[in-house]
């Protein structure tokens, strides 16, 4: 089930000239809630930099009554931790080199190794990606046993990642959204909040390409991975009633 968010002032611009959204899905549109549904589900966010996924995560929960907000990458992160089963692993991998003088992992070292070799960085991902799978799993684990969820929430767990596909961590999820923006829009982004030249973010941006659900993102969706698609070139109390509106719809669901 795919389901796509786009104004409605992009398709005819002479006639409509109006806030309104036109949802429009390869199935006919349901208004049928999830969000009263028990069951702990998963919500995969995706997108490319400055599409604004964060963003959209932090709203989900804070503002439309998602339980959590799990981020991929912070726990990535703890893989790089001494105390950690897949420490070992990456220092039997990549070498003492890769160590700091406290004895953790020194990431710029790592990052100078794998950045310039696209194999070396697929076998990184493949001690990384199992790691953050378990520990994803082992959360939703926890909220399934956590009988006290909060009555202004949902049971849906946000969880946000820009490598979800390529991860293959579908088999998770309960719908995969994709957070989209036009180039020059992110381009403008880069510029204006991270401070970065036009040179500098139009690299960064073309550096994703590969990623599955950003350089593919039609494609992806043509195949129902991703199943649904929020645009978010325009406000936030836009993006929010967006994000809104396809929480309660099933078409944005697998």
């Amino acid at each position: 089930m795919i389901f796509w968010l786009i104004p409605l002032s992009f398709l005819t611009p002479a006639i409509f000239k109006t806030n309104w959204f036109l949802a429009h899905s390869v199935k006919a549109s349901r208004s049928l809630s999830v969000m009263n549904d028990c069951k702990v589900k998963i919500l995969g966010v995706c997108g490319g930099i400055g599409s604004g996924k964060s963003q959209a995560c932090k709203t989900l929960v804070e503002d439309l009554g998602c339980w959590t907000h799990i981020e991929a990458d912070k726990l990535a992160h703890q893989v790089y931790n001494p105390d950690n089963q897949a420490f070992s692993e990456i220092v039997q991998v990549f070498g003492s080199k890769i160590l700091a003088k406290d004895g953790e992992v020194d990431r710029k070292k790592l990052g100078d190794i794998v950045f310039s070799s696209p194999a070396r960085m697929k076998k990184l991902e493949s001690i990384v990606w199992p790691y953050v799978k378990s520990e994803i799993e082992k959360i939703k684990k926890m909220h399934e046993e956590d009988l006290k969820l909060p009555i202004d929430k949902s049971p849906i767990l946000v969880l946000e990642a820009a490598v979800l596909i390529d991860a293959g961590w579908e088999d998770l999820l309960d719908g995969l959204w994709a957070i989209d923006v036009p180039r020059e829009i992110t381009i403008e982004r880069l510029e204006t909040k991270r401070g970065l030249s036009r040179d500098e973010a139009v690299k960064r941006i073309d550096a994703q390409k590969s990623r599955r659900g950003v350089g593919n993102l039609e494609e992806e969706v043509e195949n129902g991975v991703v199943s649904g698609v929020i645009s978010n070139h325009d406000s936030l109390n836009t993006l929010k009633e967006k994000l809104s509106n396809a929480l309660e719809n099933k078409n944005f669901w697998y």
